[in-house]
Formats: structure tokens, C-alpha cells, sequence
């Protein structure tokens, strides 16, 4: 029986390679576009064979990498084949990743042809030194000239990534990107917090001093001004990360923090199928080998075990703004739920109504790692049932 599922394509070329990027990636001059699309239709065909339930996705997200890298014929060629390979009849959204840079008229449009209907724009910062700092290759000027073009090209649906915690940003800068996206009507954020990747060159600078990078309290007072911001203006900060405006919620991303399964092709792509996870190799040459000597490139398959699925869900569904059913919270956590559901209300990271959900408030969503791991502590702690 064919289920419905996210699809994701991770599409690993870049323009240019972001010094705290820890994904799988390739520089664009080392591009081989006919031979990722040959590995995406090869990996689908053995995926579908291995497991039949595959191939009506219910939403669709193109990341990487950068998507847009690509050529517009590469993009056109890959959106014909993706109508033809699957069942798009159930399809309510396809979000594709773009930067700035790059992002052409042209490919807009075929993006915008080819069904695509949700944008995720990486702009980051509109502060230079910021942007020198994540070595974006984009303008502040050209960020804005993107969202602008997007919106000619008839997409509504947009979405804007920003980081903060990054070493020369200014709460002041900070403030001004989150207003003048607001201005802007951008109907969804996403805000990020620098990470510092073990592995990546970013790791190097900061391991020799190089680079300083803002530490956790900064990362939380940038969150708490961004939602103050963004609440006043009618956003909705409905997971830790993401803010939109009522209706323009992420539809892709929600059905991973609900557990619904997902389907990821080409490398380092993360699938789900409701009991197992398993990656996608990571290499980008290495990807390309394991599917053409006819192989499936996942590693690290695995069910996760009753406690690991009860974690799971809790932390999971302490990230969204509307939070666990009490009764869910319960037979997850058994008898500590009800101790650690009156403590959270009282340091004000959830909210205890309406009666029958625990709802994390935006303190609590700042805060989400902490609490769930205070729950999973008390968990931990508290005797065995009785037989």
C-alpha cells in the first residue's frame, strides 16, 4: 500500500562553500549535473523496488547545497522527471532552498513551471561584515533584490533564513534585517543560531583563535528581541526555530517534527519510514559510486528502540508551539509528567491551558532542549512501575 510521505532531494552543489556549513556539498566548478540526476533516477527506482509503499508525496523540498546552483536546463530536467517518476496528485507543497546569489529570472521561472511553490531563501544577515563573516558571497542589496524577483515571479510563498550569534553581528543589525523583513510581508522565518561544526573551517578558526563566536547568552537575547519583533507583527512562532504568518507555516518540515515518513534521495539525504531511519552516504563521488555499482548508499539503518521512540516524541513535540496532548504526555512519561508540567508552568517555559495540552511559550521554545532533557532526567530517576 502506497503511503503518503515527504520527499526530500538534497542537490549538493554550491557556488561557494560557507566556512560553517556541515553538510554534504561540492563546489560548483566540480559540478556533474548529469551524473547526480542519473543517481537520483537510479537510487529512486531501487528505492522503490526495496519498498513499494514509496512515491505519493504529500509535500516536496529541494535543499542542499544549493538548489539553484544548477542550470536552468539541470532544474528543468529534474522538475520533468520528478512529475513523471511520482504521484504528485496529492502534493500540497514544494519548497525549493535558493541564495541570492545566482538566482536568476530564468530559473525562476522554471522552478515556478515545474511546480514549485514555496521558496526558502538563504539570506542570512543584511549586515556586510556578517555576511564577509559566513563567507555569503551575496549583498544585502542583492538579498532584497532576490525576495523582490521571487515575487515577480509569482511566488507568495517565501521564506526567509537568518543567523544569529555570528561573530561582528550588532543587536542593532539584527533588529533592522528582522523589521525590514517584516515590511517586506515575508510570510515565514527561520532563525538560526551559529553552530560551530566539528570538521568544518569554521572550527578551525575558532579552535586557534582565531574567530570568537558569540556564546548562548547572546544567541537568547537575539531570540527573545526577533520574537518580540515578529509577534507584534502577527507572526506565529510555532517551532523553536520558525515564525509565519497564520496559514504559511512550513508543511515539509512540520510532517519530520510529527514523525510522519519521509523519503530522502541523493547524498547525505535522512529518510524515515515510520519504524527505521538510515542516512545516505555523505561523499558526493562516493554517493555517485555506491548507486552506480547498484547499490542502495544508506548507512546506519536502524529501528529506534521503545525508549529511544518515547525521547523522540517528547522532545519533538516540545519544539512546537502547540506542544503534547496531557494525556500523550502521561503515557510517555509516566506519573513525572504531572510534577514536571506544574514545574515548567512555573518557570514559564509552558503554558497548562486549555486543560487538555502542554504548550511550550516562547520562553519555553528558546528553552526546549532544556526542559525536555529535565523531563527525561526526572524519567530516568523515578522508581519502575509496579508489576
Amino acid at each position: 500500500m502506497i503511503v503518503e510521505h515527504g520527499l526530500y532531494l538534497h542537490l549538493p552543489y554550491c557556488r561557494s562553500l560557507c566556512p560553517y556549513c556541515a553538510f554534504a556539498k561540492a563546489p560548483l566548478h566540480r559540478a556533474e549535473p548529469e551524473r547526480l540526476l542519473r543517481a537520483l533516477r537510479a537510487e529512486w527506482e531501487m528505492a522503490r523496488e526495496d519498498d513499494g509503499r514509496w512515491g505519493r508525496p504529500r509535500t516536496i523540498f529541494f535543499g542542499g547545497g544549493t538548489p539553484t546552483a544548477l542550470a536552468p536546463e539541470s532544474l528543468g530536467e529534474l522538475l520533468a522527471w520528478i512529475g513523471d517518476a511520482f504521484d504528485l496528485s496529492r502534493v500540497r507543497e514544494w519548497t525549493a532552498e535558493a541564495n541570492p546569489e545566482g538566482l536568476t529570472d530564468e530559473k525562476l521561472a522554471v522552478l515556478r513551471r515545474g511546480g514549485v511553490d514555496r521558496l526558502s531563501l538563504g539570506i542570512q544577515s543584511l549586515e556586510p561584515g556578517v555576511l564577509r563573516a559566513l563567507g555569503r558571497i551575496h549583498s544585502a542589496a542583492a538579498a532584497l533584490d532576490a525576495i523582490a524577483r521571487a515575487r515577480r515571479a509569482a511566488f507568495t510563498n517565501i521564506s526567509i533564513d537568518l543567523m544569529v550569534a555570528v561573530p561582528g553581528e550588532t543587536p542593532e543589525g539584527v533588529r533592522r534585517a528582522v523589521e525590514t523583513v517584516v515590511e517586506l510581508g515575508v510570510p515565514h522565518v527561520s532563525v538560526y543560531s551559529l553552530q560551530v561544526e566539528e570538521g568544518t573551517p569554521l572550527s578551525a578558526k575558532v579552535a586557534r583563535g582565531a574567530v570568537e563566536a558569540p556564546g548562548d547568552e547572546v544567541a537568547a537575547a537575539r531570540y527573545e528581541e526577533i520574537a518580540a519583533v515578529l509577534g507584534c507583527a502577527g507572526y506565529v512562532h510555532y517551532e523553536v526555530s520558525n515564525w509565519a504568518l497564520p496559514g504559511y507555516e512550513s508543511r515539509h518540515n512540520t510532517g519530520y517534527w510529527a514523525r510522519r515518513p519521509y523519503l530522502g534521495l541523493g547524498p547525505g539525504a535522512h529518510s524515515f519510514d515510520g519504524v527505521e531511519r538510515w542516512r545516505n552516504e555523505e561523499g558526493v563521488t562516493r554517493y555517485y559510486e555506491r548507486v552506480e555499482e547498484g547499490a542502495l548508499p544508506r548507512d546506519d539503518r536502524a529501528a529506534l528502540s521503545p525508549r529511544d521512540e518515547v525521547e523522540e516524541r517528547i522532545m519533538l513535540g516540545l519544539r512546537r508551539a502547540q506542544g503534547l496532548r496531557r494525556i500523550e504526555l502521561t503515557r510517555l512519561a509516566g506519573p513525572v509528567a504531572t510534577r514536571w508540567s506544574e514545574w515548567a508552568a512555573s518557570a514559564g517555559a509552558v503554558r497548562l491551558d486549555p486543560p487538555g495540552r502542554v504548550r511550550p511559550t516562547d520562553r519555553g521554545l528558546l528553552l526546549a532542549q532544556e526542559i525536555s532533557a529535565e523531563l527525561l532526567a526526572r524519567m530516568s530517576e523515578a522508581p519502575p512501575a509496579p508489576a
